[in-house]
């Protein structure tokens, strides 16, 4: 009878030997059942290391980037399309012709084309979330608080009040334009213009576009680069002008915040404040002399600088807790 330990069925001291699998299919190598005074130890895994993915390349940074923006052209183009077809085939449609009724109808089909794209553009965004998290680096934000919410709203009124004012001193951009556009009814311009119109642009040049470019960019070359795409889905100088500001200040809220809800009050203060001024405030404007109209202007502008600044100073977006896993 032998009176030794039996020996384990693997040394300590023996190296294991390596596998012939390629170094992702590897099983983790695992220690023996070591003896102690406290009892039997468990094994700790010992994880080989996974080789890091291959980046993308640029080709398909920028067409990730591009191709949300690019489905909103797309549906517009169609839109026209189907409407001046309608207008061709249909009596109706030409008698409207020299109305403001004709660009109420290509007004609605815009943004009706753009709610069609809706769906589509919250099925992107999902995609972002689950190639990120495929990839380790998706990351959930706490949703401010609603003073930092109604501090971009503010910021949207006044930077369009200094906009309007300063249009109003300098006389650019007076074409009768607006007024022609939104005589028809005030509410269902803040609706359309000041409300659906910013929603839907925010989810394809902040959600989506900014936060695309952001993957692979520094801040203040996203926020660049997708305020110059916003200027030039604008297609004229009036509002191209304004867009390339508004679309620095808009990058520089959801930035700031992390959340869609930042960039869309503060467009909808702009636009809605737009449309309110034209309706019913442009002959107070109209009305005020040089030196009244400077002082509006600086005023605003001080106003609009004030908010930057104390939005700067404000805490940020702060992620989301993991939760506890028992």
């Amino acid at each position: 009878m032998n009176d030794e330990h039996p020996q384990p069925a693997f040394h300590p001291a023996q190296q294991p030997q390596p596998s012939e699998q390629p170094l992702c299919q590897q099983q983790p190598y695992q220690q023996p059942y070591q003896q102690s005074g406290y009892g039997t130890q468990p094994p700790v895994p010992q994880a080989y290391p996974v080789p890091a993915s291959k980046p993308d390349g640029i080709g398909i940074r920028l067409w990730r980037a591009a191709y949300p923006v690019l489905l909103i052209f797309g549906v517009q183009v169609l839109a026209g399309i189907v409407m001046a077809s309608a207008m061709v085939g249909s009596p109706m449609f030409r008698t409207m012709a020299g109305g403001y009724e004709l660009v109420w109808l290509v007004l609605l089909g815009t943004v009706a084309s753009q709610v069609v794209a809706v769906p589509f553009l919250i099925a992107f965004r999902i995609m972002d979330g689950n190639r990120l998290r495929a990839k380790g680096a998706w990351k959930e934000y706490r949703l401010p608080g609603f003073g930092k919410l109604l501090l971009c709203f503010a910021m949207g009124i006044a930077t369009a009040l200094c906009a309007i004012s300063l249009f109003e001193l300098t006389g650019f951009g007076d074409d009768g334009t607006q007024e022609l556009v939104f005589s028809a009814s005030p509410f269902i311009s803040v609706l359309v213009i000041g409300v659906i119109g910013p929603a839907v642009e925010e989810l394809v040049f902040r959600v989506l576009l900014y936060s695309r470019l952001r993957e692979w960019m520094a801040p203040v070359s996203a926020g660049l680069l997708s305020a110059l795409v916003f200027t030039l889905a604008h297609g004229n100088v009036t509002q191209g002008v304004t867009a390339f500001f508004y679309g620095l200040l808009l990058a520089f809220v959801y930035e700031r915040y992390k959340t869609f809800w930042a960039p869309f009050l503060l467009h909808a203060g702009i636009n809605s404040t737009v449309v309110l001024t034209a309706v019913i405030g442009r002959g107070f404007l109209s009305s005020q002399a040089t030196a009244p109209l400077v002082g509006i202007t600086l005023l605003c502008a001080a106003v609009v600088a004030g908010l930057v600044v104390l939005a700067f100073k404000l805490a940020p977006a702060k992620e989301k807790e993991l939760p506890v896993v028992s």
